[in-house]
């Protein structure tokens, strides 16, 4: 439950997204020192992550 203005909530999201890119580049740099061994399923508000591998990206709502 979130609360707040929804000024304050529209602030808050678009903090949650940005730390949403924030882990999908980590994810992408964990990727690229070992291939193969990095998988993801995050979910925050306003944005999902999904992959393996590389190709990590935070898919906002």
């Amino acid at each position: 439950m979130h609360t707040g203005s929804a000024d304050e909530l529209r602030e808050k999201e678009r903090r949650s997204q940005d730390i949403g890119r924030r882990i999908a580049d980590l994810l992408n740099e964990a990727a690229s020192i070992a291939p193969g061994a990095v998988s993801a399923n995050v979910t925050g508000l306003g944005f999902t992550i999904r992959g393996a591998g590389g190709g990590f990206r935070a898919d906002t709502r």
